[in-house]
């Protein structure tokens, strides 16, 4: 069966092109039309999304065709329900993806899986007329991506605009946004600062009024009307009764989760706990789930919760299946040494010291094998994610891994996933659409352990 989802795909010429401010401010207007907009955010992404999230009211969904190429399109077509119009906000620029030669994993490919038109952001700072060769050289890389209009972004005054609308060749102009510093959001070492540390109402409602201002919010309306319908190969998820609690990690320091692993989680029959590693006790739960965050910017917090550290390294020596990515992993050191130098105790459930790394980083995409069983998967299986961090973790001795790396880095030599007893923490954000069985296999081991 065929649905009728209006979309858009809001993507750029290049990662800093702007278009993830002109996104919440077309999805706050369009929220002010009463048009329900969803929001989506290509690629593997968790600080975008955050905001989008504040400023609907709504969680916002990853897509990616790298990481789950099966389920891109039922997850956004899943997502879209009950929505008048849903938003896709780029990674990178249009064509970036796993390599430069494969699409797959960049805004392009995925406009073409979900048959969505594209909305093109050029950053015309310093130009003019080539910002009319810029549009056409993208148009014309791939003439099988539809790209239905452009925007300028950080346009210097209205000649400037009329000079950079009348260099387009056959693609409609969508407005330019003038340069204001409403348009510029606080950033850190990982990407934007998360939302809900740097909320401010009033600085959104600005965003709002000057993308309005200065976009055709009407235009792009009709835009999103002309994609064509989409195949509705959603099924009914069979939802498990809840036999399971598993604790999440959820505040300041760990805040990086899809909103798809914990769905999934959900359907398989764990009912989600979220808890604060820096000021609650550990909640009665069957399993832990640490995700990633900046924990290194609340070491000295995490530290001072001397009883919550020591409950998860008595239940993880009991055996409980515990799940912790990159944060999480430095969470499960024995110690992490921040971004001054200062060294804080951390849960010592891994022999293993986590420390920042003076910028130098890991990023890009992974996949990996189980070569054991572990708490989420079992040997053989094969899953997808992506790293992103600016810390090392050093084992102290050899250590026990339960994945092997085909593409990406890992903790070393091409591993990932120290464990111990029932622990797996390693750097990867495994995005559990990428083997659908993982939820189930979690939600499995939390039971054999409640059990025991």
């Amino acid at each position: 069966m065929s649905v009728n989802i209006p979309r858009i795909v809001i993507s750029g010429t290049h990662s800093g092109a702007g278009k993830s401010t002109i996104t919440m401010g077309l999805l706050m207007a369009l929220k002010k039309r009463g048009l329900n907009p969803q929001p989506f955010k290509a690629g593997p992404d968790y600080l975008d999304p955050m905001h989008h999230a504040l400023i609907l009211g709504k969680e916002c969904r990853n897509l990616d065709t790298w990481m789950f190429p099966d389920y891109t399109e039922r997850l956004f077509v899943k997502g879209s329900e009950g929505s008048g119009i849903s938003v896709v906000e780029g990674a990178m620029g249009l064509y970036d993806g796993v390599d430069g030669v494969n699409e797959e994993g960049s805004t392009a490919h995925l406009s073409k899986v979900i048959r969505a038109p594209v909305i093109l952001v050029i950053d015309s700072r310093s130009m003019a007329r080539s910002a009319g060769a810029v549009a056409l050289g993208f148009r014309e890389y791939d003439r099988d991506t539809n790209i239905a209009g452009v925007i300028f972004n950080r346009v210097g005054s209205l000649s400037h605009l009329k000079m950079l609308e009348s260099s387009l060749r056959g693609i409609p102009c969508l407005g330019g946004v003038f340069r204001d510093g409403c348009m510029v959001l606080e950033s850190r070492h990982l990407g934007l600062v998360p939302a809900a540390e740097d909320y401010d109402q009033e600085r959104y409602e600005k965003i709002r009024e000057h993308t309005e201002a200065c976009v055709d919010v009407g235009r792009i309306i009709e835009i999103a009307k002309s994609a064509p319908p989409i195949e509705n190969g959603c099924d009914a998820p069979h939802i498990r009764e809840s036999t399971v609690r598993i604790g999440v990690a959820m505040d300041k320091a760990f805040n990086f989760y899809y909103v798809h692993n914990l769905e999934s989680l959900a359907e398989a029959g764990a009912e989600i706990v979220p808890f604060s590693p820096i000021g609650d006790r550990l909640p009665d739960v069957d399993g832990l789930y640490f995700g990633g965050g900046y924990p290194e910017l609340f070491s000295a917090e995490l530290e001072n919760n001397r009883e919550i550290r020591s409950a998860v390294k008595k239940v993880s020596e009991d055996g409980m299946p515990i799940y912790a990515e990159c944060g999480g992993l430095m969470y499960m050191s024995g110690q992490m040494t921040d971004m001054e130098g200062n060294t804080h105790e951390m849960c010592g459930v891994l022999d293993a010291n986590s420390s920042m790394n003076d910028g130098k980083r890991s990023l890009g995409y992974v996949e990996m094998e189980a070569r054991t069983d572990s708490a989420i998967c079992r040997k053989g299986w094969t899953v997808r994610g992506h790293e992103f961090h600016y810390s090392v973790t050093n084992p102290i001795g050899p250590a026990e891994y339960a994945f092997e790396l085909s593409r990406g880095k890992g903790i070393e030599n091409g591993m990932d996933g120290m464990t111990s007893n029932n622990t797996l923490a390693g750097y990867t954000h495994i995005h559990f659409a990428s083997n659908p069985k993982i939820p189930v296999r979690f939600a499995d081991s939390c039971h054999a352990y409640s059990r025991s």
